[in-house]
């Protein structure tokens, strides 16, 4: 019983950086635009979690630094899409391959190491206290409640309206006296704050500790979560949850001797088969392949 619960924590908690990260995409995406940036976003969190956590002493702390850098990277990236016309696939790439570059000298400069940036126990999310040793932080729930609140927000609220008529028809949107910029740059900011959570959850949770490679690509797959989910915050999350058992799956394959490259594609492996299964639902749907 006590492996079982051991298991089904590791795979929540593996679960919680990508899942935030896939809602934010999604988030982004109901408004208009397909962030693929958002792996720059996860890093910008994990590195202003672990320095604000490092100087204050409070994981708190970390978590409102973490979601402030990343949601106001995220609109720094709307700001560029949208006034100066960039392509946006071309900007997240672009995005990501500098925050990798920023925060390597971040905290080379800052602190004079080019390892890992070690957070001290005290200022880690502990685990709460649970009737079962499942062993997950606050963020494992708040992920979770966030699914709730987005499904809830997208159909009921006016904001969630507004946002999801500007991202689907922006003319159609302005006609009416919405803002398709301004739904844009709200999309964006949640966006980049629930990547900066996913962020602060790997420094400041599962990691204990900021490396520049820590994100190891959970923005990418976070991509393909949301796009197999098609923006859908439910079926965005059970994906995320089947990629999080893969990815546990692949730590237990090292343990165990399977080289760490074979044991690393697993999340990968998991992605394409669900992207593939999603297209022949897709066609069979469209009326078969021949279609």
């Amino acid at each position: 019983m006590m492996n079982v619960l051991t298991f089904i924590g590791d795979c929540l908690s593996q679960t919680t950086p990508l899942l935030l990260a896939a809602l934010g995409g999604a988030f982004s995406r109901r408004a208009g635009l397909v962030n693929v940036g958002l792996d720059a976003f996860i890093l910008l969190g994990a590195l202003v979690a672990a320095v604000v956590a490092r100087a204050t002493g409070s994981p708190m702390a970390g978590l409102g630094g973490a979601a402030m850098a990343g949601g106001a990277g995220a609109c720094l990236m709307a700001a560029v899409v949208s006034v100066l016309r960039t392509n946006p696939i071309v900007t997240g790439l672009g995005f990501n391959l500098l925050s990798h570059a920023f925060c390597r000298l971040v905290v080379k400069a800052a602190f004079g190491v080019s390892g890992l940036l070690l957070v001290a126990p005290a200022a880690r999310l502990a685990p709460l206290p649970l009737p079962v040793p499942l062993h997950l932080d606050i963020l494992a729930f708040a992920a979770w409640a966030c699914v709730f609140a987005m499904d809830r927000f997208f159909r009921h609220h006016w904001l969630g309206l507004h946002l999801r008529a500007a991202g689907a028809a922006p003319a159609m949107a302005r006609a009416v006296g919405i803002s398709a910029r301004r739904m844009l740059f709200v999309g964006m900011a949640v966006a980049g704050a629930l990547c900066g959570l996913g962020g602060a959850d790997l420094s400041l949770g599962i990691v204990g500790a900021f490396s520049d490679d820590i994100s190891a690509g959970r923005g990418y797959v976070a991509l393909a979560a949301f796009y197999v989910g098609r923006d859908h915050p439910w079926p965005t999350a059970l994906v995320c949850l089947v990629l999080g058992v893969a990815a546990h799956l692949a730590t237990d394959a090292q343990v165990i001797g399977l080289p760490v490259s074979i044991a690393q594609a697993f999340p990968y492996v998991a992605v394409l088969v669900l992207m593939c299964l999603q297209q022949v639902r897709a066609r069979r749907m469209n009326g078969g392949f021949a279609s």
